[in-house]
């Protein structure tokens, strides 16, 4: 049962992941105007409920229309995506009807941008921002500056030179007050478009948004009074917007467009001809005001007053219908905020009256709390200072400890020092004073022997080799004496022969590998790194678990390399310092008396390697 439990849960964490990123997507083609990719992820979409609304928001945003009959009702039990797309089809449905609802439509965009926080997609979130900036790029008169957090918003999420593109063009709209007046044009205006221009450098010719990129030029080229250029980058655009079923809109503006060109070259008849293009392929109130005000101003331009005055009275009773004058979708969010703030105030009146009584029962709270807290701590600090107070007197017995087990190993090196003296000096006595008696002894033997009858020969030189054993025996025990097993047999043989002992005796393997080592070294260096190489093997054996050990003594000529690694428990080398053992001290002393560098590399798990390198 758990297992089921788990998969279904695997599955439906994984469905609502592919879901998320087959969304993002969706929105970021649908934000490139790529609408055939758009339309290809929502087919692929397992979701039938997400599917069918991907599907209606993809036609609200393609076609530009709206179908009254289609209505979208908000379900509270429903997940947030599903509310998030719902509020940008509400939203699309208010602007793009015949008569826009730019009001309800940002109410609804607003909703979609707060669910785009909860639910931390910044694609959802552009989506959002796209649809109230679409709003305030469709007024025909920007009074003020209410765009510019959205705007900033969307700034500050560009992630592609699609968002590039999109925030210049939304700059230069609001900057050129929707084309009304092109002879009013803010000085950024210039900054923004050469940004575009160089922006689309990089762009394919073949892009999607580079009818954008055209019909800007063309804007620009007619504030710059540059009527031909104008004229020959609205056609442009139009070439493209003409291959795209989706752009029919983008045809109507290009027409009315390439209508008010030849209206400012003197050229009415054609102005009359693409006004008319632009009369067949619009439908919206908003497109039919700009036709009328045009075809006014063209009459006018004709001397014909009665035709610019009709299309003039109709051109305003459209622009009341719409509420343009009234700047209506700033003057409403206006209305809106001060309604808010009005509630926001009423609600600060309320809570100020039930505030002070608040305060009373927290101010007793408080002091009751701040008197628990001062009781805990101070039994805390109590423990605390107990608890440093046991750790200072383990300290000071560890240091005794310490500095016991140091002069005990002064003691102990002084003794094996005292031990090498001795040997020296009863060697040199050996060989200084008896051996030259016996070589005196020897020479008056000899000379007794001369001076003898034959007949006692055999008697002197059964003397004369008891006199050279005595000899050679003295001379043995003077090189014993003077040097001892390390002398005698050398540092590699002695750490061998104690290699092979500790091995029996510990059921370990240990290997003894030299490189190098053809002479001998000076008596006491070796004898000091023989107790060494003994203290590592004894701490191996004592505390490391090991089951091999691998010694490598190697001579480069100027210094001698000791190499010791076991595949034992291993340690922390990192926390040695000053609690490292009596072992590693005395090891740690020895070469620093030979000036020598100990090195120790270890992980807990994966055994030791100590490195010792001294001068030779």
């Amino acid at each position: 049962m758990l297992r089921s439990l788990c998969c279904l849960f695997l599955l439906f964490s994984l469905s609502c992941w592919s879901n998320t990123s087959e969304l993002v997507a969706f929105f970021k083609a649908n934000k490139n105007q790529d609408f055939e990719a758009a339309r290809e992820i929502t087919e692929n979409l397992y979701d039938p409920v997400i599917k069918d609304h991907l599907r209606l928001l993809l036609e609200l945003v393609s076609q530009k229309s709206v179908d009254p009959t289609i209505l979208v009702e908000m379900r509270s039990e429903e997940n947030n995506v599903l509310t998030f797309v719902k509020h940008l089809i509400s939203g699309y449905q208010r602007h793009y009807a015949v008569k826009p609802n730019n009001l309800e439509a940002f109410k609804h965009f607003s909703e979609a941008l707060k669910l785009s926080y909860e639910l931390a997609q910044e694609e959802y979130t552009k989506a959002a921002l796209m649809g109230i900036l679409e709003l305030f790029a469709a007024e025909i008169f920007i009074g003020s500056k209410q765009f510019e957090p959205y705007l900033d918003q969307f700034s500050a999420l560009k992630s592609d030179g699609a968002d590039e593109v999109l925030v210049l063009t939304y700059q230069l709209i609001f900057l050129s007050k929707a084309g009304e007046d092109v002879k009013n044009v803010d000085a950024q205006y210039y900054e923004f478009y050469n940004q575009l221009d160089s922006l689309f450098l990089g762009f394919p010719k073949e892009h999607a948004l580079y009818h954008k990129y055209y019909f800007e030029k063309g804007i620009y080229h007619k504030i710059e009074g540059n009527f031909d250029k104008a004229e020959d980058f609205f056609l442009k655009a139009d070439s493209l917007a003409f291959k795209k079923e989706h752009l029919l809109g983008t045809r109507s503006k290009i027409a009315w467009q390439l209508a008010a060109v030849h209206m400012l070259k003197g050229d009415l008849m054609n102005a009359h001809r693409y006004l008319s293009l632009s009369r067949q392929i619009s439908g919206t109130l908003r497109d039919q005001f700009y036709n009328d005000r045009l075809a006014s101003v063209i009459y006018q331009k004709e001397g014909k007053a009665d035709s610019a005055y009709h299309y003039l009275r109709k051109s305003v009773d459209v622009e009341y219908a719409l509420g343009y004058k009234n700047n209506t979708l700033e003057s409403s969010i206006l209305s809106v905020q001060n309604q808010t703030d009005k509630l926001k105030l009423d609600k600060l009146e309320l809570e100020s009256e039930s505030r002070a009584n608040r305060n009373f029962a927290l101010a007793l709270g408080l002091l009751l709390l701040f008197g628990s807290v001062i009781t805990v701590l101070a039994y805390k600090n109590t423990k605390r200072k107990r608890l440093l107070a046991d750790q200072a007197v383990r300290l000071e017995k560890q240091k005794m400890t310490n500095l016991l087990k140091e002069q005990e190993l002064a003691t102990i090196d002084a003794m094996v020092a005292g031990q090498e003296k001795e040997r020296k000096r009863v060697a040199n006595e050996l060989h200084d004073d008896l051996g030259s008696l016996m070589a005196a002894v020897k020479l008056n033997f000899n000379a007794l022997e001369s001076a003898t009858q034959p007949t006692n020969q055999e008697a002197f030189a059964k003397t004369e080799s008891l006199i050279d054993e005595a000899y050679s025996k003295i001379r043995a025990i003077a090189h014993a004496k003077n040097s001892g097993l390390i002398a005698k047999q050398g540092l590699l043989v002695a750490v061998q022969e104690m290699a092979e002992k500790m091995a029996i005796a510990n059921e370990i393997s240990i290997s003894v590998w030299d490189h190098g080592l053809y002479t001998r070294l000076e008596n006491s260096m070796e004898l000091s790194l023989f107790r060494v190489v003994q203290e590592l093997l004894a701490n191996i054996i004592n505390h490391a678990a090991a089951t091999e050990v691998n010694i490598h003594i190697t001579n480069h000529g100027e210094t001698l390399n000791i190499l010791v690694e076991d595949n034992g428990r291993g340690f922390n080398a990192k926390e040695i310092g000053a609690s490292a053992g009596m072992g590693l001290k005395s090891i740690d002393k020895r070469i620093t008396a030979l000036n020598g560098d100990l090195n120790i590399e270890s992980e807990q798990g994966k055994g030791t390697v100590v490195i010792i390198d001294i001068p030779i």
